[in-house]
């Protein structure tokens, strides 16, 4: 390990202070719990994704004795650790004592379960309601799709979205949709909680949008199509179309609005295929609001600039005109199980 990785370390066991002491105990002594009921929590929360929340749990452990990652200021990234880490824990414990949050009841940032309409199991999604939210005034709703590997908890951990939804006043909802790549197989999950979403607080049903990051950027245009009818724009951050989504797109969302942001730098997700995606959906005459960050990479955190800007744009209904022309760029055919393009 280097001198700056152990600074790094040191830092953030720094900020976290006697907290970091306590939410070991706490994250051991839950998984300990959690391991010791998990036959009986398997079939509430479905047998293929029962164990993923405990091994979460042992990775929050690491990730609090880990070095700063590059790009995260410590402060940042002591935060980020902390809040997944506490979403963690609460998934954990509403399924060991099989008692459940609604969704109505939260305020601020919190995990909740959905009933799943497809087999009755309970599924999670992390929550952020913002401070200014009143009931009875309607408010934007935002479905955030996680990447991959990701959590929507370490979606949401991270302290910048919520400051995004403050200074908006949107709610967003960030579905776990059982791991699945590309959200296939699983957008019954994603529906489930917009439903539960609009039986909880009140929506402002014009400014209901769908977004995603990453392989959840991918996956919004295997989703959306499902029920175009559902989301007033959809936003693709840091992904793609596919070619093989391409024709449900053209078929079912025409009057959709799309708002495509990359990286310049992205060594992930390559540019190219973010800039292909929208000039694939202008050239089949969709509404395309298009935003490069310069020197941005995979990391959400370096396209905050042009994600602040695209997030207000969407719901103010503002479409900005793209560059031009964007050459001639192919669809992507398919991703690898990282959400990378072969």
């Amino acid at each position: 390990m280097t001198g700056g990785a152990l600074v790094g370390i040191a830092t953030v066991a720094l900020l976290l202070g006697s907290s970091a002491s306590d939410l070991r105990v706490s994250l051991r002594t839950t998984a300990g719990a959690y391991l010791a009921d998990i036959a009986a929590i398997a079939p509430v929360a479905g047998h293929e994704t029962t164990f993923d929340y405990y091994e979460r749990l042992n990775e929050d452990l690491v990730e609090l004795d880990s070095a700063v990652p590059q790009g995260y200021a410590p402060e940042q990234w002591s935060q980020t650790v902390t809040r997944t880490a506490n979403l963690d824990l609460d998934l954990a414990t509403q399924l060991i004592h099989r008692s459940y949050r609604s969704m109505a009841s939260v305020r601020g940032l919190a995990e909740i379960l959905v009933r799943s309409s497809r087999d009755g199991t309970m599924q999670p999604a992390a929550v952020y309601v913002p401070s200014g939210y009143v009931p009875g005034r309607p408010a934007p709703l935002i479905v955030l799709l996680h990447g991959d590997p990701q959590s929507e908890t370490q979606l949401l951990g991270a302290p910048y979205l919520a400051t995004l939804a403050d200074q908006t006043g949107a709610i967003v909802v960030a579905p776990w949709g059982r791991g699945y790549h590309d959200f296939r197989g699983s957008a019954s999950d994603v529906y489930d909680a917009l439903h539960e979403a609009q039986r909880a607080f009140t929506i402002d049903p014009q400014k209901r949008f769908l977004a995603g990051y990453s392989m959840g950027g991918f996956s919004v245009f295997e989703v959306a199509p499902d029920h175009p009818e559902s989301w007033d724009a959809v936003m693709c951050i840091a992904g793609s179309i596919l070619g093989s989504d391409s024709e449900r797109v053209i078929a079912r969302m025409a009057h959709t609005p799309f708002y495509i942001l990359t990286g310049s730098a992205d060594e992930t997700i390559p540019t190219q295929y973010p800039t292909s995606t929208a000039a694939f959906l202008i050239a089949a005459g969709f509404d395309v609001s298009f935003y490069s960050q310069l020197g941005g990479n995979h990391r959400l955190s370096s396209l905050m600039p042009i994600l602040t800007q695209s997030w207000n744009d969407m719901l103010r209904g503002i479409m900005r005109a793209p560059p031009p022309s964007f050459g001639k760029l192919a669809l992507p055919a398919e991703t690898s199980s990282n959400g990378r393009p072969p």
